[in-house]
């Protein structure tokens, strides 16, 4: 029973996650090596090309800015403030400059990590760093290097969508630790494919509240004392100009409303109505199976929020982010 249970699970998860040779030949694709610097070239080059792990995880459609979407990715800090100022995690991170910044989840990984590439749609992170906890018997060394594809859609009502796909390569120095993360490939999958989905479905909330409550935003904004000034400032701005483009954007839609019902034909009078003879019913008409009305499930909120601006708050476990 075990064994079957295990084996469906592995079945589940292949179908949303992809180990595939050929998966991974097209994440090395996407790779502008030649826009890198050499020493990045180098560096990333050694973990791509001979990971211990590869791990495409699901791709995630968020109704977000682009951008905000854009700032964030770059400023982590900023979503990590926020999440203390509610009290939802243990993770620490600090920058060191403009591309790099120093991370620690509080559970043992701690790391340095540089932005090596960023052009709007690929993003490439090399973190190098280490784990020392109850998991491993000594310090585990590592690097990792994170692929992150973007892409950007308008809807007809204006609405933006972001969609993103994360590819991670990791590769550790020792046999042991390499033979230890391919035994628990799994678990640690599963929980950054959780991971990535409910940080970016956090920065899809981000987003909306920058465009329905920008004043409790900026109240949001203003506490953040964890992150440089420069950054929360213009942080401020970018939640300023995503409301606007809201405001703007609406204000569009109801002017064409409203042209459209002024370029609208007048009825016909009555009398001058064309008649119509009423269509015949079928002898038999066909049946229609009618299908119950599913109840509206509603979400719990499990944990009061530090700033009531970001509505209501990822699950307790939320709290096991991990860098």
């Amino acid at each position: 029973m075990l064994q079957a249970s295990t084996g469906n699970a592995q079945e589940a998860e292949a179908e949303l996650v992809s180990f595939s040779r050929e998966d991974k030949q097209d994440a090395l694709r996407l790779i502008p090596f030649g826009q890198m610097k050499p020493l990045d070239q180098n560096r990333v080059s050694q973990v791509v090309k001979d990971p211990s792990i590869f791990r495409r995880l699901p791709v995630q459609v968020i109704d977000c800015d682009p951008e905000i979407y854009a700032f964030l990715v770059s400023y982590p800090e900023v979503v990590v403030n926020i999440w203390e100022l509610m009290g939802i995690t243990n993770v620490q991170v600090r920058r060191l400059s403009p591309t790099s910044f120093h991370a620690n989840d509080g559970a043992g990984t701690v790391s340095n990590v540089d932005i090596v590439y960023a052009d709007g749609q690929t993003n490439i992170f090399f973190a190098e760093g280490y784990y020392e906890g109850p998991l491993a018997p000594k310090k585990i060394l590592a690097n990792c290097v994170l692929v992150l594809q973007s892409g950007y859609t308008k809807a007809a009502q204006g609405e933006s969508f972001v969609s993103n796909r994360l590819d991670v390569f990791v590769k550790f120095e020792s046999r042991g630790a390499d033979f230890l993360a391919r035994t628990l490939h799994p678990l640690i999958g599963k929980t950054a494919d959780y991971n990535f989905a409910e940080t970016s479905s956090f920065i899809g909330k981000i987003s909306k509240n920058a465009e329905d409550n920008v004043n409790g935003m900026h109240n949001l904004v203003s506490r953040l004392q964890k992150v440089d000034p420069t950054v929360r400032k213009q942080f401020g701005d970018v939640v300023t100009r995503v409301y606007q483009r809201k405001v703007v954007a609406e204000r569009g839609i109801q002017q064409q409303f409203a042209k459209a019902e002024e370029e609208e034909e007048e009825p016909l009078p009555l009398a001058a109505a064309p008649v119509q003879e009423p269509a015949l019913l079928p002898e038999q008409p066909e049946q229609v199976a009618l299908r119950p009305l599913e109840p509206a499930v509603t979400e719990e909120a499990v944990e009061e929020t530090a700033s009531t601006s970001l509505g209501s708050i990822p699950r307790k476990r939320f709290a096991e982010l991990r860098r």
